[in-house]
């Protein structure tokens, strides 16, 4: 008995000093940033924020790949009566300036809206402000960004690792090669790290458009969302020198067999495999042949293309095609490219004309996989044309899935720019919004138009060459086909002696 006693003795002796070496419950929970950020050291490279207390771990996805919260009840946004003073002066600013019938006279950026109590508002330039807010209730993790539209130092820009399809790369990385002032990941990649939808970077086109929601930047400086194609791609042919049309499968991807495809400097080198009837034609900026030639690893300079064809598309081209011809394109768009310097896609429009908008379950104009739907809902759906993305993916996007959203908009008068990065999949950390709820958010702000880029593990916001959010994978920031960059072109010396900002408080220099 007196042995069994010494056992139980030493038994709790040792308990109680391995609970003296844990660290509390909420030390495992990230806390909100402070208001000034970790600094980068010169080798560690961009610093992820918070990092004062461990990142919690990633929740178990379930059988579909999207974590859910068991709990969680329909989102139902406010009524009136319910909504703080805050929130009720949030409205009625939006509701202000959204009434007006004439453009107003721009105001200081830090007047356009009302920060909630407890947010941290950095003012970045007298152009830009970056917004942290952490929601305990969620809980969430939110970073926003608000830009001046009506700024002149300010601009966007489609950025790539290297200027070329070089492989994926962190959004981190490029914008640090950019120079720019904040960045966000931009569209959806197959496993190659090439972008899906229309990609335009400084006025070249370096993927064609999908009927997905996208995002432009014209030469006047005015943003735009939406359509560049109501198909899978744009209507494209080669015209040869003697009238006769061939059809243009893709662009700066591979190539499916009897087929012709249009490469340019965006991929550099052409992509295998190459076939033994495989032929090469090199364009030069005019469009003229200079050369014709079989299958190889060839290095396409800047201003040049190359058509590729295999099987029947190769026998048109040696039929119709001889050095020193000029050929011709025959490109049709829904909207006109030729004004446009940047383009990003992403997917789906969330908010039209200041309301939120749901896209139909159906891939473009089928709705034939909709096996749920009634009669009724499905001849109502085939008048809709649908953003292409597949039915599995707008399952798990769409309606009641909580997952990290990476999306923008612009305000009614197109005066400013709201970019919004939610964090998700971190049970008991942050969980995810539902797709109304991040339109939402971008509404406080004053989205008039919005819409999605991607999300998911991939959704990252950079800040002055840093990582403000919480990615959701275990290794940190993935690495993501292209990215969205917002550039301040204004000399360096105006922003340094940054400020200290208090919580609920916007910096004013």
């Amino acid at each position: 008995m007196r042995r069994l006693l010494l056992i139980v003795l030493v038994g709790v002796a040792l308990l109680a000093l391995t609970d003296r070496h844990q660290p509390p419950a909420a030390a495992q929970v990230v806390q909100p940033i402070t208001a000034t950020a970790t600094a980068r050291t010169a080798t560690s490279g961009p610093t992820r924020i918070p990092t004062a207390t461990p990142r919690p771990p990633t929740a178990t996805p379930t059988a579909t790949g999207v974590p859910r919260i068991p709990t969680a009840t329909p989102y139902v946004p406010p009524t009136e009566a319910q909504l703080s003073a805050t929130a009720r002066a949030r409205a009625a600013l939006i509701r202000e300036r959204e009434s007006l019938k004439t453009t107003p006279e721009p105001i200081p950026l830090r007047e356009r809206f009302v920060p909630q109590p407890g947010d941290i508002v950095r003012e970045l330039t007298p152009g830009a402000i970056h917004i942290y807010r952490y929601d305990s209730t969620g809980p969430l993790n939110i970073n926003i960004l608000l830009f001046d539209l009506t700024a002149p130092e300010f601009s966007v820009k489609s950025g790539l690792a290297n200027d070329w399809f070089s492989g994926r790369s962190r959004t981190s990385t490029v914008s640090l090669q950019q120079g720019a002032l904040a960045a966000v990941n931009g569209d959806l990649f197959a496993e190659q790290g090439i972008p899906q939808g229309l990609t335009i970077i400084d006025a070249r086109v370096a993927r064609p458009p999908k009927h997905r929601a996208t995002f432009t930047w014209s030469q006047d400086g005015e943003p735009h969302i939406g359509y560049y194609t109501d198909s899978w791609t744009w209507q494209a042919y080669v015209v040869a020198k003697n009238g006769k049309r061939a059809w243009i499968e893709d662009t700066n991807i591979g190539c499916p067999y009897d087929e012709i495809c249009l490469y340019n400097e965006f991929t550099r080198f052409l992509p295998v495999p190459y076939y033994a009837d495989e032929v090469q034609v090199l364009l030069g900026p005019s469009g003229r042949v200079f050369e014709i030639g079989a299958g190889s690893a060839r290095q396409i300079g800047r201003g040049m293309r190359v058509l590729k064809g295999t099987g029947e598309g190769a026998a048109w081209l040696s039929q119709n095609v001889k050095i020193s011809d000029t050929l011709t394109f025959d490109i049709s768009t829904t909207r006109p490219l030729d004004n446009l310097t940047q383009a990003i896609s992403g997917g789906p429009i969330m908010i039209k004309e200041g309301k939120f908008y749901p896209d139909c379950m159906c891939t473009l104009d089928d709705c034939s996989a909709v096996i749920f739907a009634t009669a009724a809902e499905e001849r109502a759906s085939r008048n809709m044309l649908c953003e292409d993305f597949d039915l599995y993916w707008k399952e798990t996007h769409y309606g009641w899935s909580y997952i990290p959203r990476n999306g923008l908009g612009y305000d009614k008068w197109k005066q400013t720019l709201i970019v919004a990065v939610v964090d998700g999949y971190q049970l008991g950390f942050s969980r995810g919004m539902l797709q109304t709820e991040f339109a939402e958010l971008l509404r406080e702000f004053g989205a008039y138009t919005a819409m999605e880029l991607d999300g998911g593990g991939s959704a990252t916001m950079v800040v002055e060459q840093q990582v403000v959010n919480n990615p959701s994978d275990e290794s940190g920031e993935r690495h993501v086909a292209n990215s969205l960059l917002f550039m301040w072109n204004a000399p360096p010396e105006l922003f340094e002696d940054q400020p200290t900002c208090e919580r609920g408080q916007v910096c004013v220099r």
